[in-house]
């Protein structure tokens, strides 16, 4: 009787330490995966938020967008490419640029092109606080709107750099974060040749470029570029013509899909 009540408490002991390891294991294996998938732990993470960097689309569409954050000395010339070739872009700005140079601000809204914000100073927002970044947002948004008549819908962060924060009050501001999956790399100076070299490894439907004003080559580039780009099939659109409206989802490449 006493063995058999003391081999009944042996495999219970067994079966919590059995168990303990199970769990032990368990625990292992969430931690590792979670390192791998960039995950911080201890505290399940909020999913990461991306911008749009390119849109799913069955459409051989793709969006032309210009940064315009240093001079403005090429951009009537850049206009007069895009008028010539009747290629809508889309155009993000600084607040501050805006305010320096607001004849070049309606000139590319009269041209019939489309606004978005760049920020209004071109601060790193990662390093901003919650009431920075919405003043970066709203104090960018009423100079162009000042100038344009139109509100944004868009925004670009300065340098591509941003955070589940600075995504979410972009959000919140009811602005779609943009990004590009195609960097010409024009402001290093690259000839028309280098740029499309580039641009060309990652186009497919739905890219959005990446160029800017104020550089050397990129007006003198661009008709090259847009007859190598419509060569490949390619149509033209503006950024809010190519993205889907809400709700949407963003994959981890930042590829946007209709939810």
């Amino acid at each position: 009787m006493g063995e058999k009540t003391g081999g009944t408490g042996f495999y219970r002991v067994l079966s919590r330490r059995a168990a303990l390891f199970v769990l032990t294991l368990g625990a292992a294996a969430f931690y590792l995966l979670a390192g791998v998938a960039g995950l911080s732990v201890g505290v399940l993470a909020e999913p990461t938020r991306r911008p749009i960097y390119s849109v799913e689309t069955p459409q051989m569409q793709v969006a032309l967008g210009l940064n315009c954050a240093w001079g403005n000395e090429d951009i009537e010339e850049i206009l007069a490419v895009l008028a010539r070739y009747d290629v809508p872009a889309s155009f993000f700005v600084l607040g501050q640029w805006a305010e320096r140079y607001p004849e070049s601000v309606r000139m590319i809204a009269s041209a019939g092109h489309e606004v978005g914000s760049h920020s209004n100073t071109h601060a790193d927002m990662t390093n901003l606080s919650e009431g920075q970044i919405q003043r970066q947002i709203s104090e960018s948004l009423e100079t162009i709107q000042g100038l344009t008549g139109v509100r944004p819908t868009l925004f670009r962060t300065p340098s591509g750099a941003y955070n589940n924060q600075v995504i979410a009050l972009i959000e919140q501001a009811g602005l779609y974060p943009i990004q590009w999956d195609c960097d010409s790399l024009d402001y290093r100076d690259l000839t028309a040749d280098q740029m499309w070299a580039r641009i060309s490894k990652n186009l497919r439907p739905g890219s959005i470029l990446l160029f800017h004003g104020g550089t050397k080559n990129t007006a003198s580039a661009l008709p090259q570029i847009i007859e190598q780009i419509r060569a490949e099939g390619y149509e033209f659109v503006p950024v809010s013509q190519l993205i889907h409206p809400r709700p949407y989802t963003v994959n981890f490449e930042g590829r946007q899909r209709p939810a």
